[in-house]
């Protein structure tokens, strides 16, 4: 982990300094460890002098970047510090790059309920930073439902003064825009989504005639991405598709994934794996070798998840807690309600097609992500949006103000 220095302080060359502060830097944490520091990576080819302020725990793999500053958790002995992802050092930075940087400057903050959250806001006030708010998919209601009573005290008496002042929220699609607006904050909202890096695939090896196929879930192992929906859902159908397994894979940092284990054993549920995370080329390999992916989350702001399924040529199912209405009308995919009825519906559907047809969907899905979710254009319109907070542009056609 690097540690921050003097380069914190913003050149004065770029028009405008963006710095990012996100609470946790570690993959296990979900899809903004990778979008966050992501979009500040392309920021950063467009023209703003973009830095990422973040945390880490003390088993998490190292980074070097230089753009990117990481301070350890402090008292990690402490559980209520600890899950607050409290730490001097970010906390210090923070202020400082705050007070360096220019006149023309963005604090941007990514998350909410976390003390770094708190921090972003307080050092916008204290120094009169523009500050832009990405809630990551925070404030939609199935996020809301867990740890309720702990997140009401924490907007009451913390988050709320911090966020107050923000310029603008962020949202990554139009529901998550309409969860902003149902929470009751009415600053304007600019809608823009994540982008997505993706490797270069050669055309999808047919399947021998007897190999399995796999219905793959891919990401965090945790109560609110359906996994429980899926395994019921499989457990009708896999007598009748014998040719055909159910693999998820992903962090389980609740210890969810004892859970989905007893649910296997009471269905008598054949042919189902349960991994441990897959990052980066074991990712892609792992997305390469199936023929069906599924997400039937009971909320995501975007799921990077499913942008990288479809970008590597497979079909998905998604539920309609994420916005991938598209996906459906592009062909790619079904985009289907909750629960294990409408689940079974559309698992017989694609796991009754042929390879050919599968694979034809998969390459549909493959030309859209490409085509529509480059980091480039999100980082031109996150720059837009940037100038419009500063006074030096117009109003950009996804901000929505009322």
């Amino acid at each position: 982990m690097t540690q921050a220095d003097d380069s914190l302080s913003a050149a004065s060359s770029p028009a405008i300094t963006a710095i990012h502060v996100l609470a946790g830097i570690d993959p296990r944490f979900g899809g903004p460890t990778y979008s966050v520091p992501r979009l500040s990576a392309a920021l950063r080819e467009v023209g703003v002098a973009s830095t990422l302020l973040s945390t880490y725990s003390a088993d998490a793999a190292a980074i070097s970047h230089p753009h990117i500053h990481a301070y350890p958790h402090d008292f990690a002995g402490v559980p209520i510090l600890r899950g607050l992802r409290f730490s001097k050092g970010l906390q210090s930075a923070l202020f400082t790059a705050a007070n360096a940087a220019p006149s023309q400057s963005i604090l941007h903050s990514h998350g909410l309920w976390l003390l770094p959250n708190v921090w972003a806001g307080n050092a916008a006030v204290k120094h009169q930073r523009a500050l832009i708010v990405s809630p990551r998919g925070m404030l939609a209601p199935a996020a809301l439902a867990f740890s309720s009573l702990k997140k009401r005290v924490f907007w009451k008496f913390l988050q709320r003064r911090a966020y107050q002042a923000a310029a603008c929220y962020h949202a990554t699609s139009e529901q998550e825009a309409n969860d902003i607006r149902a929470f009751g904050i009415t600053a304007p909202i600019a809608v823009i989504g994540n982008g997505v890096d993706l490797p270069e695939f050669h055309v999808r090896p047919a399947l021998a005639a007897d190999a399995p196929r796999t219905i793959l879930a891919l990401g965090r192992i945790h109560p609110i991405k359906g996994l429980d929906t899926l395994i019921r859902a499989w457990a009708k159908l896999a007598p009748d598709r014998p040719d055909w397994q159910l693999v998820i894979c992903g962090p389980d940092d609740v210890g969810y994934g004892q859970t989905l284990h007893a649910l296997v054993a009471e269905l008598r549920c054949p042919r189902v794996q349960i991994r441990g995370p897959a990052f980066d080329d074991e990712k892609w390999s792992t997305l390469k070798s199936a023929q069906l992916f599924v997400a039937v989350s009971q909320s995501e702001n975007f799921g990077l998840a499913i942008a990288e399924a479809l970008g590597s040529g497979v079909p998905a199912i998604v539920s309609k807690g994420a916005p991938w209405a598209d996906m459906q009308e592009q062909g790619a995919g079904w985009w289907i309600d909750h629960g294990v009825a409408p689940l079974v519906a559309a698992l017989t559907q694609a796991t009754g097609l042929d390879d050919m047809q599968r694979r034809a969907m998969g390459a549909i899905a493959q030309r859209w992500i490409e085509r529509e979710f480059s980091w480039r254009s999100k980082a031109q319109a996150m720059q837009a949006l940037y100038a419009w907070t500063l006074g030096q542009a117009d109003t950009p056609e996804f901000l929505y103000k009322g």
